[in-house]
C-alpha cells in the first residue's frame, strides 16, 4: 500500500515488514453454580460483565474462564487445600498455566454466594451484586492485577468499580 509520498508503507523494521494486529478475544466461559442462593441470579447478565470486562481490560486471544458460584463449605475447603488456610474466604482465583494446548489464558474464578450473602448489605448490596464485584475481582487478577499491597489493592477496588458501574450496575457501595 502506498505511503503518503508514493511509498510502500514501512514498519519499524523496514518494507515489507508485517506489523501483528492481536486477534480479537475469543472466549470460552462456563458459569458453574453449586449454591443453593445463586440459583436464581441472572447468569447471562454474569457472563455478558465478563467479556466486557476482559474486552476493557484489553485482553486478545483465547481465554477459557470457568466461574464457579459455591458455599462457604467448598472454597473454605479450596482454601484449606490449595492456601494452607482453613478459613471461608469470598473468592478464589487460579489462573490457567503456561503450558495450555493454542496459547489459551484464563482460569477459574470461586466465589462464595454465602460470603456474597453476608458481605453485599454491609456495602448496601444484594448477594447478587456482591457475586459480581467478587467476579470483578477474580477476573482483574487473571488479567494480572494483584493486591497484595494496600495501595494495589485499592487500585484494583477501585478498578472494580469503575468497571461495574461503566457496565450500567451503578455504584458498588462505599465501603468496599
Amino acid at each position: 500500500m502506498a505511503g503518503t509520498l508514493g511509498r510502500p508503507d514501512t514498519g519499524p523494521d523496514g518494507p515489507g515488514e508485517r506489523r501483528d494486529v492481536p486477534a480479537p478475544l475469543a472466549l470460552d466461559l462456563d458459569v458453574l453454580v453449586e449454591a443453593e442462593g445463586a440459583r436464581r441470579f441472572d447468569l447471562g447478565a454474569l457472563r455478558a460483565l465478563a467479556r466486557w470486562i476482559l474486552e476493557r481490560e484489553g485482553t486478545t486471544g483465547r481465554w477459557e474462564i470457568a466461574v464457579a458460584l459455591v458455599d462457604d463449605d467448598r472454597l473454605r475447603e479450596l482454601h484449606r487445600r490449595f492456601m494452607g488456610l482453613d478459613t471461608v474466604t469470598d473468592v478464589m482465583t487460579f489462573p490457567l498455566g503456561d503450558d495450555r494446548p493454542g496459547g489459551a489464558r484464563g482460569g477459574d474464578v470461586i466465589v462464595s454466594v454465602d460470603r456474597a450473602a453476608d458481605q453485599g448489605p454491609r456495602h448496601g448490596l444484594t448477594a447478587e451484586a456482591e457475586t459480581r464485584f467478587l467476579v470483578a475481582h477474580g477476573l482483574l487478577h487473571l488479567c494480572g492485577w494483584d493486591d497484595l499491597e494496600p495501595s494495589r489493592r485499592d487500585a484494583m477496588l477501585s478498578r472494580q468499580e469503575e468497571l461495574i458501574a461503566a457496565f450500567g450496575y451503578g455504584s458498588m457501595g462505599a465501603a468496599h
